[in-house]
């Protein structure tokens, strides 16, 4: 299966979920799947950039 396959069953199944990735997001997958980055740096930075956008958010 590529990389480009997988990608899209993601982005489906989390539309699906009313969930959507960014550009930046799938770059990240890209970069993961084809080993420019390590778990622990794609799951940093994910946690780093919810982070970001929940601080934004007001209540």
């Amino acid at each position: 299966m590529n990389n480009e396959l997988i990608i899209n069953n993601i982005k489906t199944t989390m539309e699906m979920e009313n969930q959507f990735l960014t550009d930046k997001d799938v770059s990240l997958l890209n970069d993961f799947a084809n080993n420019k980055i390590t778990m622990e740096d794609a799951i940093s930075t994910f946690k780093s950039d919810a982070i970001s956008s929940f601080n934004k958010l007001t209540f």
